[in-house]
């Protein structure tokens, strides 16, 4: 295709370069990262999120939460422990496993909790 064809087409001229095999290419890694996402999309939810509220951090609940220090007490002694975590997420509860466990960052749960205020 000439270039002034390929300007009648919309097409640009460095689009003319491409081959049927570079697109199939391309489709096969949009399928194989679309299929990644899927695999891990529970993983991916089943983490603590930005506005979560949360109700029960392993023995800590909200009858007996006094402080921030309380959580930060249990996360200490469970590092590399399962955690039973319970928030509200959306206006649902949600059931989460978390483990403790030392990154590059400060902490061991990757994030901050901070108290809800009301």
């Amino acid at each position: 295709m000439s270039e002034k064809e390929t300007r009648e087409s919309g097409g640009s001229p460095e689009a003319s370069g491409v081959t049927v095999s570079d697109i199939q290419e391309l489709i096969r890694r949009k399928e194989e990262i679309e299929a990644q996402i899927k695999a891990n999309y529970d993983l991916l939810e089943s983490g603590l999120q930005v506005a979560d509220e949360i109700v029960e951090f392993g023995s800590v609940n909200t009858q007996n939460f006094q402080s921030l220090q309380n959580i930060g007490t249990v996360v200490q002694h469970s590092e590399g422990k399962p955690l039973n975590v319970t928030v509200i997420r959306r206006g649902e509860k949600y059931q989460l496993r978390l483990v403790p466990t030392r990154w590059a960052g400060k902490g061991l749960l990757g994030c901050n909790i901070i108290p809800l205020q009301r």
